[in-house]
């Protein structure tokens, strides 16, 4: 089984300066994600995106399961500031994530979000994680506008949110670290409204999980203002969810 847990944080500008194919998330106009993908939940049924939405806007992320260092930290750190917008999820709005390894199936993605979102809650009741084949996931991410690069084990991705209407439509597109729960909320209103648009942000942190064993440390500068403080914070998160399963 393929592990990776080493992580890079970097600005989107030295990787694009590296080449052609770095990692991007930048949405064409009329972007939506197609609503008929065969995927997996959690529990191995099969779900399409239009089933996981069930008639409801929502919070997007693409994801690495096997990643909880960085990407189980912006996903918690998510999950953490949605109650501050005050809309409910399952009723205002669901969060729903794809990961991003075709070989990552169901249960790593059950475990990424009991890890993440705990149980017996609203959100992670109602949250939809998913897993599907190389072919579903290269449709997800060319109809968002978003490229992770794949070298070996290793999986660069952009760290995004996007807020989808119910039709699978963009509303909005947030970075996964750092969004305030006005932007959430105003994000997702934007996303219950017919061709409503909010902001677009340009995505400039990435997430890189490599093969255990290249190093056994968080490498990268933080670059970003307030991002450092949130790194901080997602580690206080995962050390308490560790805490919550060994009581």
């Amino acid at each position: 089984m393929r592990r990776r847990g080493v992580l890079t944080l970097a600005a989107l500008g030295p990787a694009a300066a590296a080449g052609a194919e770095a990692p991007v998330a930048e949405p064409p106009p009329g972007a939506a994600l197609p609503l008929d993908l065969r995927l997996r939940d959690a529990a191995g049924h099969g779900l399409t995106p239009g089933e996981a939405l069930d008639g409801l806007p929502a919070l997007f992320a693409f994801a690495d399961y096997d990643c909880a260092a960085l990407c189980g930290t912006a996903l918690g750190l998510a999950a953490a500031t949605l109650p501050g917008t005050g809309l409910r999820p399952g009723r205002d709005y669901r969060l729903v994530v794809l990961g991003l390894d075709p070989d990552d199936g169901p249960a790593k993605a059950a475990a990424m979000r009991r890890a993440w979102l705990g149980e017996g809650t609203a959100l992670a009741e109602t949250a939809r994680f998913l897993a599907g084949p190389a072919t579903a996931l290269a449709r997800a991410e060319a109809a968002l506008g978003y490229r992770a690069l794949r070298q070996g084990d290793a999986i660069l991705h952009p760290l995004a949110l996007f807020a989808l209407r119910a039709d699978g439509g963009l509303a909005a597109m947030l970075p996964e670290l750092g969004t305030t729960p006005a932007a959430l909320r105003s994000a997702l209103q934007a996303a219950a409204r017919p061709n409503g648009m909010g902001v677009i942000e340009r995505v400039e942190l990435l997430c890189q999980g490599l093969a255990a064993g290249h190093a056994g440390a968080v490498q990268g500068a933080l670059a970003f203002g307030g991002v450092s403080t949130l790194a901080l914070l997602g580690g206080g998160l995962l050390l308490l969810r560790r805490r919550e399963r060994r009581a």
